[in-house]
């Protein structure tokens, strides 16, 4: 089946399509199945670079001939992206609006706002956090390679018309820049995989290249024939919508709890389909349009769109709708609580001077004549802090909070994703520690609470939480930075745990050390009924499989607590599971917010199956 090529800017070259095939392919296969194609996501890196190969090309080549206008210009890139771009935003509106929770839906239109206004890229930076909802669960998470691309149109077309009316030599001046774009990715403190200085560098080598085949004559694509295979071409042609519909399909299935994988290929075809039929009958017509009035009538619909998407987000995502299957006390555990209180906040700078760069600091009075009870650790301990803190009043102690998001407070075990970040994550580590000392005295417990398997192995549990990829540390412990050849994980994030051990075996300070909980490889959000009978699954995962994953985590922390008498051991095992499942309901609550975070229900039931053993 062949169908028609858009008109374009430059002659037509199918190996540019072929190219984008490739790409697209790459990308659908990784997003199904990771372990498999696992560096498929290089696809969107190789849009990137072609993207800023044609891009530079279309720009410089008309600005030669003094034809360039910004007005055209930007009037094309309307045409070109917002079709495909409004069409798939408001289907996802009305996806979510038949399934999705209100708490899901009121954040579907945040992010609908954002991918709509192309900012999403920095609306994900504010939850890159490991306290953040799967990347599944996200139907917009793609939109961010969208966002860096349009925000970078918003500065090139400049830097390139200044080149070519200053007549300066466009393979050194790109070069520069390239160059220019490196230095800023590798000396800010930004985010490496959404930040645009971090995303730039690759549309920029795009244009180099471009700069080095336009002075030595060199085509750099020529008519492939491999690359003009017509079912890559074909692929290339719909890449655009193939891209933007394939992962709204697949995160409204992992919210459904449909197996992805086992529908994989269902999932292409009815991506390539929809994205056909874009192509075909929207994108043809919409790349023909001429009119600067048909443009404006495109941006006026998406701000429409943006707009919608902010009503939702305003209006709570629309809770009283007809069609809603309502458990409220479930749904409500998948609320995030505050990470920080005026109370603790108080406290740690009257004790420190300042405040430390701790992610969670909270506390239930600010009342020094009282006795605390210390909780610390990392986003588990956040978790856990609205149950121990009701508990512990009942018997009269003060209950403080402080922790961090992916730095578990280990003596000597920062963890970070490159050095700076580890070095960031020791400074709130060592804050820790200095409060301890200095506010020793009013403290009379710790509770002490982290994830294990996964700082143990670097591997998630389950398709939800990675768990289907290849071994891979987010964050590394700061011994990787500094002897690379001498670093092993496991044995050094298990000599840490000993290192805590043994720091406060002779301290007045009683610590108790909490085995994390099961973690439960799929979303407690599936285990409530969707329109349709959808999404409604047994909620629990056999004990073989938890004690499988935290097996060897649990036998060394049990055998060590035999070494040190001050620190004792709080299992959740008996809490969580019989001696067949472990669940995530027990007695109609929901235990858990996410596939290992405490709901507050699930954080209450744990505070009181452990207070006669902590108070005893």
């Amino acid at each position: 089946m062949h169908i028609p090529v858009v008109k374009h800017s430059l002659k037509y070259n199918p190996s540019f399509d072929g190219i984008r095939g490739i790409a697209i392919l790459g990308v659908l296969l990784f997003h199904i199945w990771p372990e498999y194609f696992k560096y498929g996501y290089l696809g969107v890196d190789l849009f990137f670079v072609l993207s800023g190969y044609l891009i530079t090309n279309i720009i410089y080549s008309k600005c030669e001939n003094n034809s360039f206008s910004f007005k055209e210009f930007y009037r094309n890139r309307i045409r070109r992206i917002f079709p495909a771009v409004i069409i798939v935003l408001v289907v996802t509106l009305i996806l979510g609006y038949v399934f999705l929770l209100p708490l899901e839906y009121k954040d579907l239109g945040h992010h609908v706002k954002s991918s709509a206004y192309f900012y999403e890229n920095f609306r994900l930076l504010k939850e890159v956090g490991y306290w953040d909802k799967a990347a599944q669960l996200k139907p917009l998470l793609h939109f961010w390679s969208l966002s860096v691309e349009e925000q970078f149109y918003i500065v090139w077309p400049l830097l390139i018309v200044a080149i070519c009316r200053l007549r300066l030599n466009l393979v050194y001046s790109l070069f520069a820049l390239f160059l220019f774009s490196l230095v800023l990715k590798f000396s800010l403190n930004i985010d490496q995989f959404y930040h645009p200085l971090a995303r730039f560098w690759e549309l920029i080598l795009g244009a180099v290249l471009f700069a080095l085949s336009r002075k030595y004559k060199y085509e750099i694509l020529r008519n492939n024939k491999i690359l003009s295979f017509y079912p890559l071409v074909f692929l290339g042609l719909i890449s655009f919508p193939l891209y933007l519909w394939h992962y709204v399909i697949i995160s409204f299935m992992y919210i459904l709890g449909i197996n992805v994988q086992l529908y994989g290929w269902v999932i292409i075809a009815v991506s390539v389909i929809l994205a056909f039929i874009v192509y075909r009958y929207v994108e043809i017509y919409a790349r023909s349009q001429t009119s600067y009035k048909f443009a404006s009538v495109l941006f006026a619909v998406m701000l429409s769109v943006g707009l919608a998407g902010h009503y939702i987000y305003m209006h709570n995502g629309l809770p009283k709708r007809s069609n809603l299957i309502h458990n409220s006390d479930w749904e409500k555990q998948f609320i995030r609580e505050p990470s920080k209180n005026a109370e603790g906040l108080k406290i740690v700078k009257s004790v420190l001077g300042y405040v430390p760069k701790n992610n969670y600091i909270k506390a239930t009075s600010y009342d020094l004549t009282k006795k605390y009870i210390l909780i610390m650790g990392d986003s588990h301990a956040h978790t856990s802090y609205p149950g121990f803190a009701e508990e512990f009043k009942k018997y009269g102690y003060e209950t403080l909070l402080l922790a961090n998001s992916s730095c578990p407070p280990y003596p000597g075990g920062a963890m970070g994703r490159d050095l700076k970040e580890a070095k960031i994550c020791q400074q709130k580590i060592e804050s820790q520690y200095e409060f301890i000392k200095k506010f020793k005295d009013h403290i009379e417990k710790i509770i002490f609470l982290t994830r294990g398997p996964k700082y143990m192995y670097g591997l998630g549990y389950g398709m939800i939480d990675g768990g289907n990829n290849e071994p891979y540390l987010k964050n590394k412990l700061i011994t990787y930075f500094v002897d690379k050849k001498n670093w092993h994980q496991k044995e050094q994030f298990l000599a840490n745990i000993e290192k805590l051990f043994k720091l406060f075996n002779n301290s007045k300070i009683k610590l108790y050390y909490v085995i994390e909980n099961p973690e439960l490889g799929f979303s407690p959000q599936n285990c409530i009924e969707r329109p349709f009978g959808l999404s409604k699954r047994e909620c629990k995962l056999p004990l073989s499989a938890y004690l499988k994953r935290s097996g060897e985590y649990r036998e060394f922390v049990f055998n060590l607590a035999k070494k040190y008498k001050n620190v004792t051991i709080l299992d959740p095992k008996g809490l969580y599971c019989d001696s067949n499942y472990c669940y995530a309901v027990k007695n109609g609550k929901m235990l858990y917010a996410d596939d290992d975070h405490h709901s507050v229900d699930g954080s209450v039931m744990q505070a009181k199956y452990f207070i006669k053993k902590i108070m005893n």
